[in-house]
């Protein structure tokens, strides 16, 4: 079983099973394990069994048609859940309970209560579980980090936050993210905020207030799953932090705008990450997470330099986005060697998150954080 090994000594390979070979494991999950030091690639989930794609790309995976046969299997010692939302909770519970090490996709839960007892959970069976936020390693993202705890010397004290993830597409691809149930964590809420919620509160910590409107802009699928919303995050020092998402988006917005006392820092334009895993490059690959010049951020700011004001405006060089590290790091952990990055905790809290912007655009108020 996976507890009797030490895996302290770095020569102890630790081995993954993957659940579900849909989007997440074919474009990031199995590119990040197999490209991690470490890491193998052990065993993949999937319903209908070995396949031509399975075999040609992991020809060393032994591939399951169900997770209870992943769980028995005692060379497995970490296991990625990639299935729709609904199914977190319980595998995640089920592979803990089978001592294994953890990694959910996100978002982590469907609620608040689950997120919060898995956590407990693990920490019963003393094992690490993280959730797949990998967004905290966008290049963009690491440039506003870096300015944000840079403020004194950049943009001046941080007054306003503004994140936003749209797309254009007008018609639905009848997955379960847009036409299933809110109950069941569907829309794109769950799907997006997910990620800028929880930038928001790496960034920022956790807000007084949450207000929220959500809507279904294309009448496609139930009434209630959202594929628009709009989120307002206000602290106790005067600071709003905007996240929105629409899917009707044909004019690009910005992806972030972060406002100080001093300027202002302007990005538009995604993650070059994820198209990068799409055309088939990897970490190894050069150039990976790095993006071009003509992509990066503007600012234009007031710097007081030996008590001399100067105007600062220009491109801000983009951080190098790594993905690989969300692996590496959880792979650390569990050698004992580094604090979690993302924790279950923190994962959970984000579900909260996402629970008070319902309850917001439901009963048009403002809500509390706690």
């Amino acid at each position: 079983m996976s507890a009797t090994k030490d895996f302290s000594n770095e020569s102890t390979t630790i081995n993954v099973g993957v659940i579900g070979f849909g989007l997440s494991a074919q474009v990031f999950q199995a590119p990040l394990i197999t490209t991690t030091k470490g890491l193998n690639l052990a065993a993949i989930v999937n319903r209908s069994g070995p396949n031509l794609t399975l075999s040609t790309k992991f020809p060393n995976a032994t591939v399951y048609q169900s997770h209870e046969q992943l769980f028995s299997d005692p060379a497995i010692d970490l296991v990625v859940i990639t299935t729709p939302n609904t199914f977190h909770y319980s595998y995640a519970r089920q592979a803990l309970e089978a001592g294994k090490h953890v990694i959910v996709e996100k978002p982590f839960t469907v609620t608040f209560a689950e997120g919060i007892e898995l956590a407990k959970i693990a920490k019963q069976h003393s094992r690490v579980l993280s959730v797949f936020h990998n967004r905290r390693w966008d290049a963009d993202f690491l440039t506003v980090q870096k300015l944000v705890r840079s403020q004194e010397s950049t943009l001046g004290r941080i007054v306003s936050f503004e994140s936003r993830f749209d797309r254009f597409r007008n018609f639905s691809k009848n997955s379960w993210r847009e036409i299933g149930t809110s109950a069941e964590g569907s829309g794109v809420l769950f799907d997006l905020c997910s990620h800028l919620l929880d930038q928001s509160l790496v960034l920022f910590g956790e807000p007084e207030y949450v207000t929220a409107t959500l809507s279904n802009q294309r009448q496609i699928g139930p009434a209630e799953v959202d594929d628009q919303f709009l989120v307002h995050l206000d602290y106790k020092n005067g600071l709003r932090c905007t996240l929105g998402a629409g899917m009707l988006a044909r004019i690009p917005t910005p992806r972030y705008r972060l406002t100080g006392m001093n300027g202002t820092y302007l990005k538009y334009g995604l993650d070059v990450q994820e198209p990068q895993l799409k055309d088939g490059l990897t970490p190894n690959d050069a150039g990976f997470g790095v993006e071009s010049e003509a992509n990066w951020g503007e600012i234009d700011t007031l710097l007081k330099v030996e008590g001399t004001e100067l105007h600062v405006k220009g491109k801000v060089d983009s951080e190098a986005g790594d993905y690989r590290a969300y692996y590496e790091n959880v792979r650390d952990a569990i050698r004992g060697r580094a604090e979690l990055a993302v924790t279950a905790e923190q994962a959970a809290w984000v579900i909260r998150g996402l629970e008070l912007a319902m309850e917001s655009s439901r009963t048009g108020r403002r809500v509390a954080w706690n």
